[in-house]
């Protein structure tokens, strides 16, 4: 089996766990980018912020058990495919809640990614 199908299969289970856990009031969820086109420290520049809709993303809490150093209470873990990168402090957005990423897991047993698993705190 290529990566390729099983990527295919990640997306279309996370798909599947978006529509069955979802309803048709539930938030998208987004990654946001907010970059500077400033040049130098006198240059204020303008401020540019983009939002990627991340189709295949869920969100899933941690069990208490693992709430220690560095998972603190109401983190969650966001499950997304390969589609789009996430890194650690980027900011995801679900309705008006804004989270930081902690932590970044790239799930690929290759070179080819198959999903991100990422903590995120809320900002």
């Amino acid at each position: 089996m290529s990566s390729a199908s099983i990527v295919s299969k990640i997306k279309s289970g996370l798909s599947k766990a978006v529509k069955a856990t979802g309803s048709n009031n539930s938030e998208p969820v987004f990654l946001v980018v907010t970059t500077s086109t400033s040049t130098s420290p006198l240059d204020a520049g303008a401020t540019v912020t983009v939002e990627t809709l991340l189709v295949n993303a869920i969100f899933k809490s941690y069990s208490l058990a693992l709430v220690g150093a560095s998972i603190l209470t109401g983190d969650r873990e966001l499950v997304s495919d390969s589609d789009v990168e996430i890194k650690t402090g980027d900011t995801i957005r679900q309705g008006n809640t804004k989270y930081v990423v902690i932590s970044t897991e790239k799930v690929s047993p290759t070179s080819d990614v198959l999903i991100y698993k990422s903590q995120v705190r809320l900002k």
